[in-house]
């Protein structure tokens, strides 16, 4: 079996303004790096696998990269995997398709990875058995838009030499995602991009042959394009010649037609129309109904359901009626008495399966996972080899952040029922999890190449220069909002005593100045406490109130008042600085509070939603 090579690319931030600033891209590379050399995931060997992030993915690095990754390292038994994920756009001379790199600027296309000529050179000149391209593009620039057939047609960007090479050369492929055009937003599920989250959930099972388990590439592609939607749907060119794994091992005896056949993909690579084959048979279980936007975040079980059985006394039949009495209020939706109904259930029979598995369910759809999990635990101390109970463990410890636990409960549970979807599917989005959360960020250094290795590991590449979505700590953001209100105030002062004290120099220095100060002012608290909360927060009221302070102490006390008024009979035009500065007051004391409160409840749903 040969060896399995990557190179990933993620950039968030370009040196031209031309590109606009993307969230996932940085973020998407690293997870699907992380998840590939995972021992729980694709077991990839971690020195075959190179990542390059931010200002490291420069134009001459990643030509580097690729010669050595193409030509030297790889060998007739390899498979070499290409991602990329940042910005794209045509030459607008000659209307050729080239990728962004961090210090490509738009105007001068040679600055940029030129698609066709580069992938010709070297998918024709490798010696490896398989090459896979996988490009997560931004769409940018008019031109594109002109030359595509519909509003997501990718094919402008590796033009018709390479579409038509691809279809001559044997087991090369491109699978190119369109994001729509330079307008459209960018779309993220579980902290990356839209088609990375359907990239792992796709590696992590759900595009595995039912059969042997192995990820076949051919298998990959068609899962995206079933699983996601017009704008996201990558579009797939090549010649396939046989199945390309990705993650499992190669059986040697295979014959490429029969594997073709057996993948549902034909020999000349097109896109199939097979409908995807299920992953695995349906549980046995049927599930309970719960209440929608559940807050559990991996996935609700629901105990299985068996026929009313024949008490054996009283307290049996009773608590057999109410247990029947829960199920029926859950279906109502009646969530808080269908869980009274349980309590007396269990204070019947306190080891009633049944009763703890529904109880746990319940608990853990109103997100109190520490409870659900004791009733979880009771049941595994009863029955160590239920396989739901270890099910909803898995889900409850992922719901908690402890993934590793949470996979070794999943897979006992698919120990003891290796046929369950439902469990196979919590363990996918478990590893999708961690491949997200999980992902560690490269130390700082700049990364080296060897002629007699292959790439290098992600230990050297360096660390990325995008900044990751969290907050600060709490003294530090609490100083800094107090700061940067203290800085705002104090040029809208220093703007309206320009104006007043000088009423007959221009006005536009100090009305410049007051506008920074009124900016900065609504910056710090909109931006501020969307990111930080309520620590940025706190000092924005007590400013507003110094703001209020100012202007009432001028015009409502007597020396307040005395000191105006000598100032307007020394020069009358102060009287219209004085009017403004109230103004610029006014605003200064109500507009930052009410982007504060914005930027608070914007980050909380945020927060939510990402729940």
């Amino acid at each position: 079996m040969g060896r399995r090579l990557g190179l990933l690319i993620g950039i968030n931030q370009y040196q031209d303004s031309c590109f606009q600033p993307l969230r996932y891209a940085e973020t998407d590379a690293r997870a699907i790096a992380h998840w590939l050399m995972n021992s729980r995931g694709g077991r990839w060997n971690s020195s075959d696998v190179q990542l390059l992030l931010g200002a490291q993915a420069t134009r001459q690095r990643i030509e580097q990269y690729l010669t050595q990754l193409c030509l030297q390292a790889a060998g007739p038994d390899d498979t070499l995997f290409f991602y990329f994920a940042g910005h794209a756009f045509l030459d607008e001379g000659r209307a050729e398709g080239y990728l962004a790199l961090a210090d490509t600027f738009y105007q001068q296309p040679a600055s940029g990875l030129q698609l066709a000529t580069t992938l010709l050179q070297l998918l024709g000149r490798s010696p490896a058995r398989a090459i896979v391209c996988i490009l997560d593009c931004f769409q940018t620039g008019r031109l594109w838009g002109q030359r595509r057939a519909s509003p997501f047609d990718c094919k402008p960007l590796p033009g018709p030499m390479l579409l038509a090479a691809l279809q001559q050369l044997p087991n090369r492929f491109l699978l190119c995602s369109c994001r729509g055009n330079e307008f459209a937003p960018e779309q993220g599920e579980q902290n990356v991009g839209m088609l990375t989250h359907r990239l792992l959930l796709g590696l992590c099972g759900g595009a595995a042959d039912p059969t042997s388990g192995q990820i076949i590439f051919q298998r990959l592609a068609l899962y995206l394009q079933q699983s996601l939607g017009e704008q996201q749907r990558p579009q797939l060119f090549g010649q396939g010649l046989g199945p390309v794994v990705l993650v499992g091992e190669e059986k040697k005896t295979e014959t490429p037609a029969a594997a073709a056949a057996r993948i549902g993909i034909g020999p000349d690579g097109d896109q199939p129309g097979l409908q995807q084959q299920p992953i695995g048979p349906r549980p046995a279980m049927q599930a309970v109904p719960h209440p929608p936007q559940a807050p559990t975040g991996i996935a609700q079980l629901s105990p299985q359901q068996p026929a009313l059985p024949m008490a054996a006394s009283i307290a049996e039949q009773q608590a057999a009626l109410l247990l029947q009495q829960a199920r029926a209020l859950l279906q109502q939706q009646r969530t808080a008495d269908a869980l009274s109904h349980l309590e007396q259930v269990l204070q019947l029979m306190p080891t009633n399966t049944e009763a703890l598995l529904l109880k746990g369910q319940l608990l853990g759809t109103a997100g109190r996972f520490a409870e659900a999990m004791q009733a979880v635990e009771q049941v595994l101390h009863q029955e160590p080899g239920n396989a739901l109970a270890w099910s909803m463990r898995a889900a409850l410890l992922a719901n908690l952040g402890q993934f590793e636990e949470a996979l070794q409960a999943v897979e006992r549970s698919l120990s003891l029922d290796p046929h369950n979807a439902e469990t196979q599917t919590i363990r996918s989005a478990i590893l999708v999890k961690m491949a997200v959360a999980q992902t560690p960020a490269s130390p700082a250094g700049a990364p080296s190449l060897s002629s007699s290795a292959g790439p290098t590991s992600p230990a050297t590449a360096g660390s990325p220069t995008g900044r990751g979505r969290g907050s600060r700590p709490r003294g530090r953001a609490l100083l800094m909002s107090l700061v940067l209100q203290v800085i705002g105030l104090g040029l809208g002062l220093l703007g309206a005593w320009l104006a007043i004290k000088y009423p007959g120099a221009p006005g536009v220095l100090p009305l410049t100045i007051e506008g920074l100060g009124l900016a900065l002012l609504s910056a710090n608290a909109l931006s501020g406490c969307y990111f930080d909360g309520f620590w940025r927060f706190l000092p924005i009221p007590l400013m507003s109130l110094l703001a209020t302070a100012l202007p009432v102490y001028l015009l409502l006390t007597q020396s307040g008042r005395t000191r105006l008024a000598a100032l307007v009979e020394a020069d009358p035009r102060g009287f219209t600085a004085i009017q403004f500065a109230v103004l610029w007051f006014g605003m200064a004391a109500v507009l930052p509070l009410l982007l504060a409160l914005v930027g608070l409840l914007s980050g909380w749903l945020r927060g939510v939603r990402r729940h």
